[in-house]
């Protein structure tokens, strides 16, 4: 192995790790508030997570804020919007119709999405294979809806699950120059606390109550979503995308599906059906397709 190798495979492995524990959150996350499982408030409970996280981050934003330009502030903050509230809030709100298997095979599409926001903000047209996995990710998404039912999905949640996907391909891209200029810490340090805020806001009301009621299990899942996956795979994330761009980071998202499917059977004893599983391979093609030269 070469030097010049090392700080890429570094990259790599960040990375991995991080989508390896997303892959888990979708289980996490349908176990806390699925209405067949624990039924917890969504909103409480995705501001509560969110609070734990930020608590990390405290320290290092307090320390960055006056070396921080009013223009880059700005973006730090809107990037947090886009990436923490904007995917968190549908994605646990379609969480609780939506199974964790099918969950992560909409989450799937997010490479697909970042290479499309990619190809727009380069203001240049998609190749042929680009719109080729374009319409074949569309009938996988098609195919996922015909499959709606209380067991595995409604279209709305579906809906929302989208939304927080095309969310997060977008902070991906938008996150990508300031994670190169300003770090790693300091931008997700910015990012997830300005996505806090306005989770607290629109949970916090409810918060108390539910913290009363949750077992000692509940607390435990919820201390591994906010320490695992909001704290510590979100800067895996970040290091790791600095090290590759966005383009490449994108193809370890191919994990979230495996690793949510497989999670959502062995836990919560979720089907897998005909209809979610030829859906999501056609969204898997899809990605696979859109990175073709």
């Amino acid at each position: 192995m070469t030097l010049g190798a090392s700080p890429k495979l570094k990259a790599a492995g960040l990375t991995l790790f991080a989508a390896l524990l997303w892959g888990c959150a979708p289980v996490g996350t349908r176990y806390l508030v699925g209405s067949t499982h624990a039924g917890l408030p969504p909103l409480p409970f995705i501001a509560l997570r969110y609070l734990i996280a930020s608590i990390f981050f405290v320290p290092v934003l307090w320390g960055e804020l006056r070396r921080w330009p009013r223009s880059e502030l700005v973006l730090g903050a809107f990037c947090g919007l886009v990436g923490v509230m904007g995917y968190n809030l549908p994605n646990v709100i379609g969480s609780r119709t939506v199974s964790a298997g099918m969950a992560g095979l909409l989450n799937g599409a997010e490479p697909l999405l970042i290479v499309l926001l990619l190809a727009l903000q380069r203001r240049k047209l998609p190749s042929r294979w680009t719109m080729l996995a374009g319409a074949v990710g569309i009938c996988g998404i098609g195919m996922l809806a015909l499959s709606a039912g209380p067991a595995v999905g409604d279209a709305r949640g579906i809906a929302l699950l989208l939304l927080g996907a095309l969310c997060w391909a977008a902070y991906c891209v938008i996150a990508a120059p300031l994670l190169q200029r300003r770090g790693v810490l300091a931008m997700t340090a910015i990012t997830v606390i300005a996505g806090t805020l306005p989770l607290l806001a629109v949970g916090l009301p409810g918060m108390p109550e539910m913290m009363l009621h949750m077992s000692l299990r509940q607390w435990e899942v919820l201390a591994g979503l906010s320490v695992g996956t909001s704290v510590i795979a979100i800067v895996a994330w970040n290091a790791g995308s600095a090290g590759l761009g966005a383009e490449q980071s994108a193809w370890f998202l191919y994990l979230l599906p495996v690793v949510s499917a497989a999670g959502g059977t062995i836990v919560l004893g979720e089907p897998v059906t005909l209809t979610e599983f030829s859906g999501g391979g056609l969204i898997m093609l899809s990605v696979f397709l859109s990175q073709r030269k």
